[in-house]
């Protein structure tokens, strides 16, 4: 495997991506910024926009600008981001087996 664990790791760890990739994973059309804020739980704006940002730059999200008579900014995860899908719901899976047994 040609990727060094430790790195996967500290992305899966950074706060927030995951669940950022989740909300977007889980919308069908682009999610506006105060969307993702809301889908993603407690997250500062500041945060989120910099996480955006180091996604993007990774290639697994693309920032949009629609057109209206509004315009507005939309997010959306890439085909990149795509493979987490899988992972992301088993995640889920084992967490709601799991960790929610007390």
């Amino acid at each position: 495997m040609g990727q060094d664990f430790s790195e996967i790791q500290q992305f899966v760890a950074r706060k927030h991506n995951i669940s950022i990739l989740r909300a977007l994973l889980k919308s069908a059309q682009g999610t506006g910024f105060n969307d993702l804020i809301r889908e993603t739980g407690p997250i500062t704006p500041r945060i989120l926009s910099t996480r955006l940002k180091e996604l993007e730059k990774q290639g697994l999200v693309q920032k949009n600008l629609v057109l209206g008579a509004k315009p507005k900014i939309e997010y959306r995860s890439t085909q990149k981001a795509e493979g987490l899908r899988k992972a992301i719901a088993e995640l889920e899976k084992w967490g709601a087996k799991v960790l929610s047994k007390k």
